[in-house]
């Protein structure tokens, strides 16, 4: 099988839409893959701004705290794509993937709470083309090549929150992050007197993660999150071997939740990752580049308090992987609300995020769609 460094075909192009259906990302090639968000509706439509302080994401293990009662809730995503590169557009991606899910309550008569959530940690599913031609037998062969890939690395976290007092929460996390991918490399020939080559190949991931988190709320109108989270470096296995290994980031959180008023609420979040220390890993296996990487985000909630609230955010991303020493970056626009019913036991939400990428040799336009639906008994 050809080493990842086949990464850069993929901002190179000669692909159709129809190869592309299932990519979450352009990106996707690149490094272990295209970044996932732990992270639930509400917080998307929030530019992720909450994430630190949200029960609903697998951000902050201190947050479960915020599970006033039993409450399971999963999510679906949609994304449709355009990207552009060399001067080649490609339009019509799409591609739809249950990225999160979680399960959470208060453990009776303690001042604990606990959660199970599953994520994308990384999305590994791309299907590149490309055309070339080989000298064979003195004889110039064109030949045709399909290289594609279907799979993830997924996070499934396990976490405890202890109320320490109405103010102040902790909380603590066991992430195993695990996953498999299905790699075909496929190559005809333009010359019937050569046999069309096969080979499928099965990769697993392995590693195993902890976080730590607080959060605060010193006022009745401020609420603060801090949590930073460690992984062991991700194994990469075919036939029961390790065929390599790679450096996993050590990820800082905080965040801010504001009352402007008793309806009205400003969060601002920040995210910072060590990719860096993947960089001679990362470029050994497929030649690209690592970086570290920041996220800003902000966001408003209207009515925060009333049956149908109403949310908005910015946020910026970089992104850690690109294929060339220009770092990709990502801005969203984010919008959404949630609906309650049953009776306040169920509640339907869901974001809209315009999704703005730039960098590596590539431009990137998407639209992604969440939803949720959460219940409890």
């Amino acid at each position: 099988m050809k080493r990842r460094a086949l990464a850069l075909l993929a901002l190179a192009a000669a692909f159709s839409p129809a190869d592309l259906e299932a990519q979450a990302s352009v990106y996707s090639v690149l490094g272990i893959g295209f970044p996932g968000r732990a992270v639930g509706v509400r917080a998307r439509s929030l530019g992720g701004a909450i994430e630190a302080l949200d029960p609903g994401s697998a951000v902050n293990p201190a947050a479960v705290a915020g599970f006033r009662a039993l409450r399971a809730v999963v999510t679906t995503g949609s994304t449709f794509r355009r990207y552009e590169t060399d001067g080649l557009a490609v339009e019509g991606l799409r591609d739809t993937r249950f990225p999160f899910a979680v399960i959470g309550g208060p453990v009776a008569r303690t001042p604990v709470s606990f959660a199970a959530s599953y994520a994308l940690y990384a999305d590994r599913t791309f299907d590149l083309q490309t055309g070339d031609t080989l000298t064979l037998r003195g004889a110039t062969v064109p030949v045709g090549d399909q290289i594609s890939s279907d799979g993830a690395v997924t996070d499934l976290r396990g976490a405890l929150a202890w109320v320490v007092s109405r103010s102040l929460q902790v909380g603590a996390g066991v992430h195993i992050i695990s996953g498999s991918t299905r790699e075909v490399f496929d190559r005809a020939f333009g010359d019937t007197n050569y046999t069309r080559v096969r080979q499928q190949t099965e990769t697993g991931f392995s590693a195993v993660g902890f976080s730590a988190g607080v959060t605060a709320a010193p006022t009745p109108w401020l609420r603060l999150g801090a949590a930073v989270r460690t992984d062991t470096r991700l194994a990469e296995t075919r036939g029961g071997l390790v065929i390599g290994r790679v450096n996993l980031p050590t990820t800082v959180s905080g965040g801010v939740i504001l009352g402007l008023t008793p309806t009205v609420r400003w969060s601002l979040g920040v995210t910072w990752r060590s990719w860096s220390t993947a960089a001679d890993d990362v470029a050994a296996h497929s030649g690209a580049s690592a970086f570290d990487t920041w996220e800003v985000g902000s966001g408003i909630e209207l009515g925060a308090t009333s049956r149908i609230p109403l949310r908005a955010g910015f946020r910026y991303a970089e992104l850690p992987f690109s294929p060339t020493s220009e770092q990709v970056r990502e801005i969203d626009l984010a919008a959404g609300a949630g609906v309650p019913f049953a009776g306040n036991r169920a509640a339907f939400e869901f974001a809209v995020e315009r999704q703005l990428r730039d960098g590596g040799g590539a431009t990137e336009r998407a639209w992604f769609l969440s939803f949720s639906l959460w219940l409890r008994p």
